[in-house]
């Protein structure tokens, strides 16, 4: 378990690096962008970096994902956090206040076909939702409040 937490700040590093490059590359050809998707290749532990017509902006391997027992895309939760507390690190330096962003801004994990599996960062209107659209467990609320308001409407 040490080895894990020593490795934690040089991971986020690098994960944030990976990200403010792909938003230098879209600044610098004058590119915006609402929807940026992030792949994972297991086998050599890299992650890349799409925009939202499947573009490969970015990719880097990162190290100690090269030998992780999980094979299965819609088991890398550790992954997904990982890269979740590098956007909100991110988020909380500024760094998506930028003219490349445009929101609602959503960065979404997808398997090799761009398939969504699961959504890891969204920005809406100065916000930001961790998971989903809401936070957990929200979502339901809303939606039964929804029902409960216009019940009369159909």
């Amino acid at each position: 378990m040490a080895n894990n937490n020593q490795n934690r700040p040089r991971t986020q590093n690098v994960l944030e690096a990976l990200f403010m490059s792909a938003m230098n590359k879209l600044e610098n050809v004058g590119k915006q962008l609402n929807v940026l998707k992030v792949q994972l290749d297991l086998n050599i532990g890299e992650v890349q970096l799409y925009d939202d017509r499947e573009t490969l902006l970015e990719k880097n391997i990162i190290f100690d994902w090269t030998n992780l027992p999980v094979k299965d895309l819609h088991q890398c939760k550790q992954q997904t956090n990982s890269i979740r507390v590098a956007l909100i690190d991110l988020k909380r330096r500024n760094f998506f206040e930028n003219p490349v962003i445009i929101k609602p801004f959503s960065v979404i994990f997808a398997d090799d076909n761009f398939v969504e599996i699961e959504k890891i960062f969204t920005l809406a209107d100065n916000e930001y939702v961790s998971e989903g659209r809401l936070m957990k467990n929200m979502e339901q609320d809303l939606q039964n409040f929804y029902k409960k308001l216009f019940a009369d409407a159909k």
